[in-house]
């Protein structure tokens, strides 16, 4: 006799995302019942008849929750569950699972990288090893021991440490809460500002605690940008909002370039109005020969490589499938939101 197969009903806001998920090994075990091409609102005739639904970032209310006689679990593409009524899940014993993302994280990662790299002055330090700049200073190379070294014989200025330094996340989505993760694994005080506040469980989870936008400028030592860019965020950051931040402040970009008013900020770092810039991404890419960028000594700048290597990207899909099997199969699934 042939299993029956779980009717599942996966976010198709992308026909591409469908496909990818379908084509899945994992996928023979389930009904898929998606709506490409249908628009959103099309998901809410199929969730009455889910047994399990797969949601990316259309909204799952409460009222098609409720519908769903049959509905046992819901797993999230992701962390963050804001298009998910999640108290409605809750009201019928229906778990809400999340899973990390593998493109989330890398970006999540290479901004940290450009912190620990303004931090620790790694640019000014490679150049001075690789140049070989103690023959300008005047110093011969001695043979080191465990107790006889040179400790900072470049002299390089302003080394500084992460941990006990604030951090403030301006859009705290999937990329901005796994950068919330390696902050408090550092010991940083985490803020974050968006439009739409985050409920207190979501803040305590994450660790991370709301401020307003003018606030967290005025707070923060390392203001992380992972925020859209769209007609509102345009130069966002512009001369009045780094004259607003600490003159010993970082600022690093992992969104879009163009969130950025690139000469204010050029400005601000020749002046000293910030302390140093991790950016990753540009209004024009390539960055062009012509950016004053290009030449300040208080930058660290990547050819938007924030990516990664894309080399696990296709384990997203497998995961999230695997956590619901696992569900499916009466064992714990990970990252439940909301505890029976």
């Amino acid at each position: 006799m042939t299993e029956a197969r779980t009717r599942l009903v996966i976010d198709s806001g992308s026909s591409r995302f469908v496909d990818q998920v379908s084509a899945l090994p994992e996928a023979a075990r389930f009904e898929i019942l998606s709506y490409v091409g249908e628009g959103e609102r099309a998901l809410a005739g199929l969730v009455p008849r889910a047994e399990v639904v797969y949601i990316y970032q259309h909204e799952l209310t409460g009222e098609m929750i409720r519908s769903a006689p049959d509905l046992r679990f819901i797993q999230k593409h992701g962390l963050n569950c804001k298009n998910i009524d999640v108290a409605a899940a809750s009201e019928r014993g229906i778990p809400v699972a999340t899973v990390p993302l593998f493109r989330n994280v890398t970006v999540a990662e290479h901004a940290f990288a450009l912190m620990i790299a303004c931090a620790r002055k790694i640019v000014p330090g490679h150049l001075a090893v690789a140049n070989a700049a103690y023959r300008e200073m005047g110093i011969e190379p001695v043979r080191t021991s465990q107790r006889e070294v040179r400790g900072n014989w470049a002299k390089i200025e302003g080394l500084t440490e992460l941990m006990g330094a604030s951090a403030g996340i301006i859009g705290l989505g999937d990329i901005g809460m796994e950068i919330a993760k390696r902050c408090r694994a550092f010991g940083m005080e985490v803020f974050y500002f968006q439009r739409r506040r985050h409920s207190g469980d979501v803040e305590k989870a994450h660790g991370a605690r709301y401020l307003g936008f003018a606030e967290l400028l005025r707070t923060v030592d390392y203001l992380i940008l992972v925020l859209p860019h769209t007609p509102e965020t345009e130069n966002m950051i512009g001369a009045a909002e780094l004259a607003r931040m600490k003159p010993t402040a970082t600022l690093v970009n992992v969104a879009r370039g163009a969130v950025v008013d690139e000469d204010a900020l050029a400005t601000a770092l020749e002046a000293g109005a910030i302390a140093m810039a991790g950016l990753d991404v540009f209004r024009d890419e390539p960055l062009p020969a012509t950016s004053p960028l290009r030449q300040l000594p208080n930058v660290v700048l990547a050819p938007h490589t924030g990516g990664g290597s894309y080399r696990s990207r296709a384990l997203d899909r497998p995961a999230a499938l695997a956590n619901i099997l696992r569900f499916l199969r009466g064992e714990e699934p990970a990252g439940i939101v909301n505890p029976r």
